[in-house]
């Protein structure tokens, strides 16, 4: 019987630890889409800004009642001794309620909920700026890893060549310098791999904190470099003129106009109206309050002085700020497109042949009717031909992404 229930055990255990079909598994690698919604949900950056939204939502709750202040109770109570010597009790009772005249009340939620606008914008535009760091630092490692590529078949080659060259020496058919050359080739080859394995590294652990992740998680990158850069920039479905940082300049202008006005009302006194009861000792009394301060000294001068000053400011900020964004679009339409361009006359015109001029290159070696110096700047030329193909691949990536971040068509 314990048998039995040993191996049920086991069965059970087994179908535990089994993976289900339809349950997602976590990966270790993301590609640029899966980055991107990662960056949404766990960005520090994100994090902070809605933090800040949450924030502004105080304002607006504390600006939504009828009234600003609270009523006020009074009570005063004490012995009091008449002129005959009678002795009794004085009590005063009194409910007395601020109200702000002027529409300072409307003022302060304008402000409020300017304020929470605000924040709702700049939120958008962080979003809008971190999604595109993250996107070029993705494309950064993706870049990496194919330099690592190239820096390792290019160690590979230079072992053969090192190993061939040691081959023909001791035939006799090359001097030792030539194998000196070569062990120095394969030597650079090395350092180039180790420093671009470095690169790729570091490329991956800023792509974690831009993201949120921790060191215990792995993390890698998925995707091809080409089919990213040479992807289309879709246009976005709002307006230019509704981009975030302009729309968060607007409210934060449309906020120092609220205060503005609240600082022009300072000069409207708050008047303080009441009722009071009052007993003394046989006799009691039922009176009617009204306070008035009189503006005589503040008037809301330093409101007003700063409240203008902080308007036109803002609103040159505006200004300025939309002619720099036709001029970023602009700019970045124009970089993207030489970047396209680029790139096309590098695959049309210099790919082709690398091929065949590193495989003519190493047979003419073999074969004696070419020298180990032709050989390796023939080489040398061709490393450089494919690496500046992938630099143009990255360009023309980050390009795309720049225009994608100045229009807002990240998805």
């Amino acid at each position: 019987m314990s048998h039995r229930l040993a191996t049920a055990a086991l069965g059970l255990a087994v179908v535990l630890l089994l993976p289900r079909s339809g349950v997602a598994q976590p990966s270790s690698e993301l590609s640029l889409e899966e980055a991107l919604a990662l960056a949404r949900q766990r960005a520090p950056a994100l994090l902070e800004a809605r933090g800040r939204v949450a924030e502004a939502q105080g304002p607006v709750a504390g600006a939504a009642p009828l009234l600003a202040d609270n009523p006020t109770v009074q009570v005063e109570a004490g012995p009091r001794t008449l002129a005959d010597g009678a002795r009794g009790l004085e009590l005063a009772v009194g409910l007395v309620q601020p109200f702000e005249l002027g529409g300072k009340q409307g003022a302060r939620r304008e402000s409020a909920r300017a304020g929470l606008a605000r924040e709702t914008a700049n939120q958008r535009d962080t979003e809008r700026r971190v999604l595109g760091e993250v996107a070029s630092t993705f494309l950064r490692a993706l870049h990496a890893r194919e330099r690592l590529r190239l820096a390792r078949e290019a160690e590979a080659a230079a072992t053969r060549t090192a190993q061939s060259t040691q081959r023909r020496f001791e035939a006799g058919d090359v001097p030792v310098v030539d194998v000196n050359v070569a062990r120095v080739a394969l030597a650079r080859a090395r350092a180039d791999v180790a420093g671009t394995e470095g690169d790729a590294a570091s490329l991956l652990y800023m792509l974690r904190a831009l993201l949120g992740v921790g060191l215990a998680q792995p993390l890698g990158v998925r995707g091809e470099l080409r089919a990213l850069a040479v992807q289309p920039v879709t246009p976005p479905e709002r307006p230019a003129e509704e981009r975030p940082d302009l729309v968060a300049l607007e409210a934060e202008l449309a906020q120092a106009e609220a205060e503005l006005r609240l600082g022009r009302r300072g000069a409207w006194p708050d008047v303080q109206v009441g009722v009071r009861y009052q007993n003394e000792v046989d006799e009691s009394s039922v009176l009617g309050t009204l306070g008035v301060p009189l503006p005589l000294f503040s008037r809301g001068q330093e409101a007003s002085v700063t409240g203008e000053a902080r308007v036109r400011r803002l609103r040159g900020v505006l200004e300025a700020a939309r002619s720099a964004r036709d001029v970023q679009v602009e700019a970045a339409r124009v970089r993207h497109q030489k970047r396209q361009e680029a790139l096309e006359l590098l695959e049309r015109e210099a790919l082709p042949l690398l091929a065949d001029n590193e495989s003519l290159a190493a047979k003419s070696y073999e074969a004696g009717e070419m020298g180990l110096a032709e050989f390796l700047l023939v080489r040398r030329d061709t490393l450089e031909a494919r690496t500046a193909h992938v630099d143009s691949l990255l360009e023309a990536a980050l390009a795309r992404v720049q225009l994608a971040v100045e229009t807002g068509a990240l998805p």
